[in-house]
């Protein structure tokens, strides 16, 4: 089965619509740049935003979507047209969310060196919109370790949401610290410091300084729900 990279799409959308820049396809596409930046590094085409432009718009899903190399001549599409390539990518009632093959440390960091793609679990869609989570910002991953029990255990599986990056204290997050990716409880403190914490006793709290240009930090996102496996 051929696959069809994040580049080409979003190369084939701008060049159809004349877009300069990433922010102004994020904003045409109603995500924030953050989103859309983190999309392009995990190569996750934002499916859902992109298929309801292309709907509103009446422009041709099949050949922007085509997994065959371009150039390809964008065309207008009826509504009936339209209707059937909807159907073809887009449930009305749930919808995928992509889960890959990398885990989150609930203790010491696990470097993970790809992130493969593995089965996508589907959730209702009036679930998310309830929850004001748009499917094109999440991912499910694998949480590792003891240190966040009893709330996440290890094997529990966790969602991620890729547009929640902004440090809100008490909030747990999915971050990548040198090389390693940890599932932690993150507070702002004063003079950009953060701590960093654990739900178990037994994992002491640490502060980082995120002025320290020596910090390799990334918050990947924001956990937003989670699934426990009896």
């Amino acid at each position: 089965m051929k696959t069809i990279s994040f580049e080409v799409v979003m190369n084939r959308f701008s060049n159809t619509l004349g877009l300069e820049s990433d922010r102004a396809i994020a904003e045409c596409l109603g995500i924030s740049p953050a989103a859309y930046s983190n999309r392009k590094v995990r190569n996750s085409i934002p499916y859902e935003e992109l298929i309801e432009y292309l709907c509103t718009h009446n422009i041709d899903i099949g050949a922007m979507l085509s997994p065959e190399p371009g150039p390809y001549e964008i065309k207008p599409s009826t509504p009936y047209q339209l209707l059937n390539e909807q159907n073809s990518y887009k449930n009305e009632e749930f919808v995928e969310i992509p889960r890959y093959n990398v885990c989150a440390a609930a203790g010491h960091g696990v470097i993970n060196a790809t992130e493969e793609y593995r089965q996508p679990l589907a959730f209702r869609r009036d679930w998310l919109t309830k929850r004001h989570l748009s499917p094109a910002n999440l991912a499910i991953v694998e949480v590792k370790g003891d240190s966040m029990e009893t709330k996440l255990r290890d094997g529990d599986l966790v969602m991620i949401d890729t547009s929640q990056i902004a440090i809100v204290s008490d909030k747990t997050y999915v971050l990548r610290m040198d090389g390693h990716l940890l599932v932690k409880n993150l507070q702002p403190l004063p003079h950009g410091l953060v701590q960093v914490s654990s739900f178990s006793t037994g994992w002491p709290a640490y502060q980082v300084d995120l002025s320290d240009e020596s910090l390799d930090m990334a918050i990947i996102g924001r956990v937003v729900a989670s699934m426990h496996e009896w």
